[in-house]
């Protein structure tokens, strides 16, 4: 049985790579922006590369996560439904058919089928696997902020279902393609206040699609400043996000995020008065070292 393997986070546009033990401490790590959207299909070359960088001994399994797995990708995993644990997810992982000589895996995606539209996953559930191995009962729930904001329900080391939010992208739109973004400059400094004003307005009565015009109102009637806007319209969006999604939560709430966007999160979390703590770093990787022994890829 392998002692170490190489996990692999391998994004739209980055890539992770480690070599580690099979308790997820790192012996190596490669990073770069080799992303899915940059390889023209050069996955096997690309992963090669990287092997070579890591000193990876040739009999060392591969493991990997993210979007490498979807069909843009290598080969496409497919979703394993929630409820899910490490073992289901263990269970359906994709042989990746190579010409290097290596065991490698692909991580399927999550998608949960209990409401009345589908939502999938693919990447984050190796996250939040890492962190419910180190704390399976802690939080009641998990948000990983981003382009696609994910709020996950957890319970006892399980990922029962998430939700969506487009809440970077819709954000993004707003800003760059209406009427809005007309009084902003182009760059504008983040603005504490501001934002907390935006998170607090969209607990006023009232529709998303009115609230949101105030960002321009008041540019118009001078309660904001221009270089203001900016962080009022973000904290309008995510206040919205916060206040529709958690209030379900059972305990506080995990924040998966770099530090700049989960300091916004926390910062609306506390305004709405909600528990929360930032999740640590490196929880990608002890989530593939969990599947990777749930695998007997490592032990």
């Amino acid at each position: 049985m392998n002692k170490t393997f190489v996990g692999v986070d391998w994004g739209t546009s980055s890539l992770r790579a480690y070599l580690a033990d099979a308790g997820g401490k790192i012996l190596a790590v490669h990073r770069s922006s080799a992303g899915i959207q940059q390889q023209q299909g050069a996955f096997e070359s690309t992963l090669g590369t990287v092997l070579t960088e890591l000193a990876a001994p040739p009999h060392v399994p591969v493991l990997m996560a993210g979007m490498i797995g979807s069909r843009q990708g290598w080969i496409e995993a497919p979703y394993v439904e929630t409820p899910c644990d490490a073992k289901r997810l263990a269970a359906g992982l994709a042989d990746v058919p190579n010409g290097l000589g290596r065991d490698i895996r692909i991580v399927p995606g999550l998608c949960d089928l209990s409401g009345p539209a589908p939502d999938v996953m693919r990447g984050e559930e190796t996250q939040l696997l890492g962190l419910l191995r180190d704390f399976p009962s802690q939080y009641g729930a998990v948000v990983m902020p981003g382009t696609h904001s994910k709020w996950v329900r957890v319970q006892d080391g399980r990922i029962l279902g998430f939700a969506t939010y487009m809440t970077g992208e819709m954000f993004k739109v707003l800003k760059d393609h209406t009427i809005l973004g007309r009084l902003m400059p182009a760059e504008s400094p983040d603005d504490p206040e501001a934002f907390a004003q935006g998170v607090d307005h969209a607990g006023s009565s009232g529709h998303f699609l009115n609230h949101i015009f105030s960002a321009r109102t008041f540019g118009l009637f001078d309660r904001l400043p221009a270089a203001s806007l900016k962080s009022y319209l973000s904290g309008l969006v995510i206040g919205h996000e916060v206040r529709a999604a958690a209030g379900g939560a059972s305990g506080p709430v995990a924040i998966v995020a770099d530090q700049a966007l989960a300091a916004l999160y926390a910062q609306a979390l506390q305004r709405i008065g909600c528990a929360h703590e930032t999740a640590p770093d490196h929880i990608v990787l002890r989530g593939l070292s969990e599947i990777a022994r749930s695998a007997d890829l490592v032990s």
